[in-house]
């Protein structure tokens, strides 16, 4: 049985590491993953970046584990409608200086100029609505269901709590990946943009999805 919770400060590490390995492959990470030599220090390399991000987002949004066996299995983050958005100091403050003492400041900027860009199309709504920044879930357990159940079981109903007697809120999110744009469709998400992002002659998918969630 998979429980919900806050993860704990001690416990970012790990779920950084989490996030690493499951967007290793995500096709936004291609092109700075050239620039490594192994497989390993890439991960190490995105470890570090997470660190970084997820740091950031704790201390002003919302993110959520999902815990089986004691094992963080998931990992969601997500930010409120009107929220203030995360900008340098944040991630200054989450420790970006230390992270560009052990990894150069061009390769990291590169990275997070491409993740920005998946977030254009959604910005609109992105406002006005909830924003689902972040679904990781653990790589040795892909197949299992692990996204579906943090959005149903765990998301989706905390949104709802915090909204109880208003009207349906908005709520909004982006992928790069087509397997995953399947999986925001199944799971009851509407498409409602597609763009592309052109790297090095390679063109990148960029869906952004939109559900609406009736509160309670």
């Amino acid at each position: 049985m998979i429980t919900y919770r806050r993860p704990r400060p001690e416990e970012l590490s790990a779920v950084a590491r989490l996030n690493a390995l499951s967007f290793a492959d995500y096709p936004l990470c291609r092109e700075i993953r050239s620039e490594f030599r192994t497989g390993e220090r890439f991960v190490e390399f995105l470890t570090e970046v997470f660190k970084v991000y997820i740091g950031a987002y704790y201390k002003k949004s919302i993110v959520f584990v999902g815990e089986e066996n004691q094992q963080i299995k998931s990992c969601a983050i997500i930010e409120r409608p009107y929220s203030k958005g995360i900008g340098i100091w944040d991630y200054l403050h989450a420790g970006a200086l230390g992270l560009f003492r052990t990894v150069s400041i061009p390769k990291v900027l590169r990275f997070l100029k491409t993740l920005n860009e998946g977030h254009e199309p959604s910005k609109a709504l992105k406002k006005q609505s909830w924003f689902l920044e972040s679904l990781a879930v653990d790589h040795s357990s892909r197949g299992q269901q692990l996204g579906s159940r943090m959005l149903r079981d765990c998301v989706i109903p905390y949104i709802q709590e915090q909204t109880k007697g208003k009207p349906p809120e908005s709520f909004v999110t982006f992928t790069n990946s087509e397997i995953n744009r399947r999986f925001y469709t199944k799971n009851g998400f509407t498409e409602f943009d597609y763009t592309s992002i052109k790297r090095k002659g390679i063109t990148i998918g960029n869906w952004s999805f939109k559900m609406s969630v009736v509160t309670g």
